[in-house]
């Protein structure tokens, strides 16, 4: 299994590195106010990816934080004991029955 993760790694390393041997044209971008940014392509495009990481992370922290919170005030209220002394629920057993019929009407 270690090897295998090594492997996706050297290739997800490789794929990166292609893609930034093939985008090293300069551009200019033009931001507010008049002002402009000369960078490699590349550079843009990991930049645009790593802030839309970002701010993916922190549309997302507001859920996680009351995801926690209630967890939290879960495990407050129940005590340990009782947690781990529940029976397992005895599994739901189905009628068998023939099928008679096509399903989905095939």
């Amino acid at each position: 299994m270690r090897i295998l993760s090594w492997f996706l790694r050297l290739v997800v390393f490789l794929l990166l590195f292609g893609l930034a041997l093939n985008n090293l044209e300069p551009v200019t971008l033009h931001l507010l106010f008049g002002t402009q940014w000369h960078t490699p392509m590349i550079v843009l495009l990991l930049t645009v990816f790593a802030l839309g990481a970002v701010l993916g992370v922190l549309a997302l922290l507001p859920s996680w934080m009351r995801h926690r919170r209630r967890a939290s005030r879960r495990t407050d209220r129940e005590p340990a004991a009782a947690v781990t002394s529940r029976a397992p629920a005895a599994p739901t057993e189905f009628p068998q029955q023939p099928i008679d019929r096509p399903i989905d009407g095939v």
